[in-house]
């Protein structure tokens, strides 16, 4: 159904080819016949719950998610050791801003640096996470094409598959645009919890100080207005 090509050594992306996208087209025309009363009430309400989706579009949603999960877990185990600096280096950043509050440049340059690192490298893994959905959906859309046209066959929809139905449309999860969360324990793999106040950890203050400081330890300035 999917091949899994590499990368370099670091990264492995799922790409579509033409074996891919055969078969999905072959598992359309095979279940068009049991989707009939389904692929019309789909067209009526415009989708599908995910627990009417057929087992073919189930399993390549699965298969995104371990592809997706595999690329995460390559660039955290690939920057481990950027990641344990980051550990080390938030706690002299915390200490000088927030407890000392004495601004250290030097510190904060290092932190940065070493963040910009982190943050270079989650945008690939994100890009090559957002690639896998991207390709996912053109097989979704062979699939359901050839669907679509031996239920035509037996007059159960009329003309061609519109553009925008495709039940089990592949997106990535809002923790995917949460690159920072990276640095945070687990927290890029699940949602967001509701915090009562600022985190606590390190590494949160330490971004937070990032983000808010100059180079000089001081504020930001503010940006010029617009005429």
């Amino acid at each position: 159904m999917i091949n899994i090509g590499p990368l370099g050594d670091r990264a492995r992306r799922l790409r579509t080819n033409r074996l891919s996208s055969a078969r999905a087209r072959l598992h359309g025309r095979r279940d068009a016949a049991g989707l009939r009363e389904l692929l019309a009430e789909a067209v009526a309400a415009g989708s599908l719950p995910d627990d009417a989706l057929p087992p073919y579009v189930l399993g390549l949603r699965a298969q995104v998610r371990r592809s997706t999960a595999r690329l995460r877990s390559r660039t955290l185990a690939a920057h481990r050791a950027l990641h344990v600096r980051i550990q080390a280096e938030s706690v002299r950043v915390v200490t000088q801003y927030t407890v000392r509050r004495e601004p250290a440049p030097a510190a904060l340059a290092r932190f940065g640096q070493m963040v910009g690192q982190w943050r270079s490298a989650a945008s690939v893994c994100r890009e090559q996470a957002q690639q896998i959905a991207f390709e996912s959906n053109q097989l979704l859309a062979c699939y359901w094409d050839e669907v679509w046209a031996g239920v035509r066959q037996d007059g159960g929809v009329d003309g061609g598959r519109p553009a925008g139905f495709l039940p089990g449309h592949v997106t990535l999860d809002d923790t995917w645009d949460r690159m920072d969360d990276g640095l945070l324990s687990d927290r890029w793999y699940g949602p967001r919890p509701v915090a009562a106040g600022p985190d606590p950890s390190a590494v949160a203050q330490a971004l937070h100080i990032l983000d808010h400081q100059s180079a000089r330890g001081g504020p930001r300035p503010p940006a010029a207005a617009t005429p």
